[in-house]
């Protein structure tokens, strides 16, 4: 016998394995891999990024992880590292190449966002926000460590 949450929360996993679905078809469709999208990604949105480490601490990953992607996506021509300010690091930016991919995928992140809410109106759009707020709550209640 399954408890009354156990479906709900199997539609909600399926749902965000379906959003991720439908996000990574526009990354496949654009020929990067997913890694490397996600970094050249968190570069257009820290511009100038200084150090692997921002970039692995986003990702979750050691910045040693992050090296070959960087020097994947500088070798396509989609970011640039250049000396800063302080000669100790660099800054990575993304190129006008780098730059087309980045506004191409967001443009299809928006309309798969916008896809994914049709059908509902602006007061459910608003109720489904306020119960995820409230359950993400309660599961982040759930790992903190108590002091």
């Amino acid at each position: 016998m399954t408890n009354k949450y156990y479906e709900l929360i199997h539609k909600m996993i399926a749902v965000n394995r379906m959003h991720k679905k439908a996000i990574d078809t526009a990354v496949d469709n654009i020929g990067v891999q997913r890694s490397k999208h996600q970094i050249l990604m968190i570069i257009s949105k820290n511009e100038p990024i200084t150090s692997q480490k921002q970039i692995a601490d986003k990702l979750g990953v050691s910045p040693a992880s992050v090296t070959g992607s960087l020097g994947a996506l500088e070798r396509d021509g989609l970011i640039k590292r250049t000396v800063g300010k302080d000669s100790r690091y660099n800054e990575i930016c993304v190129t006008e190449r780098g730059r087309e991919i980045v506004d191409m995928t967001r443009a299809h992140f928006c309309g798969v966002d916008a896809k994914t809410f049709e059908g509902l109106s602006d007061s459910d759009i608003a109720a489904l926000e306020g119960y995820y707020d409230i359950i993400y709550n309660n599961l982040k209640k759930l790992t903190e460590v108590e002091e």
